[in-house]
């Protein structure tokens, strides 16, 4: 089982991607790249800036599509970089190619932002009962 480090992005496999992904509470950033892919590498930098201030509040993870290929296939990733974000164990939000801070922050706030909403929801029903 991988855990992830307050501030990093782990890595995970296609064996990994249930247990990590669809039974995490948290909603997950999954971010798919290959060895070969230029553009990854900027992606990612910004990506684990953006770790440490999100850390609890959102997963992320890495799959590299070459040694992962399967959840690659099942979500029709046809190029990369490609971030999913899974929340309830359902893809609610596609990024395909190169992004930036401003992006990646954006997912990010609307994950953390759309969570805080769910749970006040939640709080505010269970008050009314």
């Amino acid at each position: 089982m991988h855990r992830q480090k307050q501030g990093m992005i782990i890595e995970i496999t296609d064996q990994d991607f249930g247990r990590e992904v669809m039974q995490c509470k948290l909603p997950v950033f999954v971010y798919f790249v290959a060895p070969w892919c230029h553009t990854c590498y900027p992606t990612r930098l910004f990506a684990e800036e953006l770790a440490e201030e999100y850390y609890g509040r959102v997963k992320l993870v890495k799959i590299d599509i070459e040694e992962s290929p399967e959840v690659a296939e099942r979500y029709h990733v046809i190029a990369v970089p490609t971030v999913l974000l899974f929340r309830d164990s359902q893809e609610v939000k596609r990024l395909l190619g190169f992004q930036d801070r401003r992006s990646l922050r954006s997912l990010l706030n609307g994950a953390t932002a759309e969570e805080g909403m769910l749970i006040e929801g939640t709080v505010a029903e269970s008050r009314r009962i």
